[in-house]
């Protein structure tokens, strides 16, 4: 048997384990969908919420798989291959955002006033406490390749090593509630909440956001166009 048979054998050895493979993943991706109807049905009876959720998270599941919707990617695809896709897309869903949440805030201040833990959206304190935070976060993000949808979204793919991380996710997690009360006590307790929207009419606080966020886009363009000039 000379070389070309051999290669031609591996070929042939390859396209069948990929037909194999891709069989499997239809077979798969038949049952999660009979299990979500199945659990859609049976919840939507005595649990609607539950229901609703189910099948809002699957949807979003199935954007964040095709999107490849990460803010690991986004921040380490700047550095790493110069595109900008990814953080683009995080600043026009920021965007959306500012918008949804003006008119919500909006509505529920004039009627209710101002409550920092009952508005709708997360209002919460500014301080030294989000920095370290956002440093730790920002390190386990990149060592495990992923922030937390990025994880889900790898494990719905198959990739087990991301169990792992899951695992690592659910015990810092645990810690973190565990310990609250000493960074509360220390950290939280003394740093001071900024409501913009206590100085300024929501509508402009909303409109230099999105003012904001548009320069950040642009920037963001424009770097990708000359990076890959």
């Amino acid at each position: 048997m000379n070389s070309n048979d051999i290669d031609a054998l591996i070929k042939k050895r390859n396209l069948t384990q990929n037909n194999k493979g891709k069989y499997i993943q239809v077979f798969l991706g038949v049952c999660g969908i009979l299990t979500i109807v199945i659990a859609t049905i049976m919840l939507w009876k005595n649990q609607y919420n539950y229901a609703v959720c189910l099948v809002a998270g699957t949807l979003i599941g199935i954007v964040l798989r095709y999107s490849r919707f990460c803010f690991a990617a986004a921040f380490r695809d700047i550095f790493v291959s110069g595109s900008t896709r990814v953080m683009r897309g995080i600043i026009l869903a920021m965007i959306v955002s500012t918008v949804g949440f003006a008119v919500i805030q909006s509505g529920y201040t004039h009627y209710k006033g101002t409550n920092y833990d009952l508005i709708p959206g997360a209002v919460s304190s500014v301080g030294v406490h989000v920095m370290i935070g956002a440093f730790i976060f920002g390190i386990g993000m990149v060592l495990a390749g992923g922030c937390a949808s990025g994880v889900l979204m790898r494990i719905g793919e198959g990739h087990i090593l991301h169990l792992v991380v899951l695992l690592g996710f659910i015990i810092g997690t645990l810690l973190g509630a565990k310990d609250y009360k000493f960074w509360y006590d220390h950290i939280i307790k003394g740093a001071k909440t900024i409501y913009f929207s206590e100085y300024l009419d929501i509508k402009i606080v909303a409109i230099i956001q999105i003012i904001v966020l548009g320069i950040l886009y642009k920037i963001a363009l424009n770097y990708e166009k000359n990076h890959f000039k």
